[in-house]
């Protein structure tokens, strides 16, 4: 085989590689997801958001087992307002524990107008915080006494954190 053939065997073996590693589309696995809640957005307009609407959607809580606990999650939006409607925009709070209801309102004044005009901008509050419910409330002797350094110092501390760690998951439910 000569030299070139070596490197074209080599290549096609390479793009026949990555072809097949390539995922298959969502539809293919035969699930179907069941098909988005319709949700019922009232205005709930903010003095330096006027426009700014809410709502609330049901969830699993667990989305291993979609027929367990639900939890509600509490939306914010400024709905589009040109004729060219590119779809949602979620914002993310990022994390851990920070409400995000007043993201879609600072988002979308952040935006050039053209471009905000054209999206719904959404934001929410995640799992636990804020208006979402259940609230999670863990904080109750989280810092009493005060809590060690995340790093520690020895097997002993660390036994400490860990044990510490797993009391404060079990009060969070």
């Amino acid at each position: 085989m000569t030299k070139r053939a070596g490197i074209l065997v080599a290549a096609g073996a390479t793009v026949a590689g990555l072809l097949a590693a390539a995922p298959a589309p969502a539809a293919a696995s035969g699930a179907s997801a069941p098909p988005a809640p319709k949700l019922a957005w009232t205005d709930c307009p903010t003095e330096n958001h006027p426009t700014l609407q809410c709502a609330k959607v049901d969830a699993p809580l667990d989305h291993a087992d979609p027929s367990g606990r639900r939890v509600t999650l509490a939306l914010s939006r400024i709905p589009h307002t040109a004729k060219t409607f590119q779809g949602p925009l979620l914002v993310n709070p990022g994390g851990p524990g920070g409400s995000g209801l007043s993201m879609a309102g600072f988002v979308a004044s952040s935006l050039p107008k053209k471009v905000a005009s054209q999206y719904d901008v959404i934001g929410f509050d995640p799992r636990g915080v804020g208006k979402s419910t259940p609230k999670l409330n863990c904080l109750p002797g989280h810092s009493d006494p005060v809590r060690p350094d995340s790093v520690p110092a020895s097997y002993r501390d660390e036994r400490v954190n860990r044990d510490r760690a797993a009391a404060f998951a079990r009060a969070c439910g």
